[in-house]
């Protein structure tokens, strides 16, 4: 037990609650030997017979979780920021991530893609890709006329498979552009792909509705 306090830089009566509590969780036993206690690891079946148990209690979180997560987000009492700030690589992602608290809808992109490869990583936009497909969330996308250069064959999860609901379209050469946005639900997520780095989503009926005025007529200038 002094080897444990000094250890953990913990006092004794510290250490001897933590005991306690694992040995009524079976993962230590207790004995008396010459007046004091001993404790020695108990059975580790027990451990894993904890975290099956613990695994189940998770899926089933999440599982009632998704169930009345559609009424919390159409209830009048959630109140949400019009408008969210984030910062750097690890913003960007979390900008994406949002996206995909929603799932059988259309969305719509103006997606610097190459420039999105280097600064979001090819492995998190294939992760999304995955992510979104399962979600059944289809996608419109136009694209810089340099981004027909995309290597498909490297990145194949960002092209225009059937299978990853995506249908792309190209503006004309020499319109050239960093900033990002995606329209999804009641939301626009812009990230920036040049050297400002940063992202943020607007929360806004209204503002998606002029957003996607711009989006269609791009939509009706961009070529497949």
């Amino acid at each position: 037990m002094l080897f444990l306090s000094r250890k953990l830089s913990l006092p004794r009566p510290t250490i001897y609650d933590a005991l306690h509590v694992l040995e009524d969780k079976s993962l230590v036993v207790s004995q008396e030997l010459n007046g004091k206690s001993v404790f020695s690891i108990g059975n580790p079946e027990h451990l894993l017979q904890m975290l099956d148990t613990t695994s189940e209690e998770i899926v089933q979180a999440r599982k009632s979780m998704e169930e009345i997560l559609p009424q919390f987000l159409h209830s009048p009492r959630v109140t949400e920021p019009k408008i969210k700030m984030f910062s750097g690589r690890e913003g960007g992602q979390q900008v994406m991530r949002d996206i995909l608290w929603y799932k059988d809808i259309t969305t719509y992109t103006l997606w610097p893609v190459n420039k999105m490869i280097d600064i979001i990583t090819p492995e998190f936009l294939e992760w999304h890709n995955k992510r979104r497909v399962a979600k059944n969330i289809s996608l419109e996308s136009i694209r810089k006329f340099d981004d027909t250069q995309v290597d498909t064959e490297k990145y194949p999860y960002l092209g225009i498979r059937a299978e990853d609901l995506r249908t792309v379209k190209y503006l004309p050469k020499g319109i050239d552009f960093s900033m990002s946005y995606w329209i999804y639900g009641d939301n626009v997520a812009f990230i920036s792909a040049g050297k400002e780095l940063y992202g943020f989503i607007v929360h806004s009926k209204e503002f998606v509705e002029m957003m996607k005025i711009h989006f269609d007529l791009l939509w009706k200038e961009a070529k497949k």
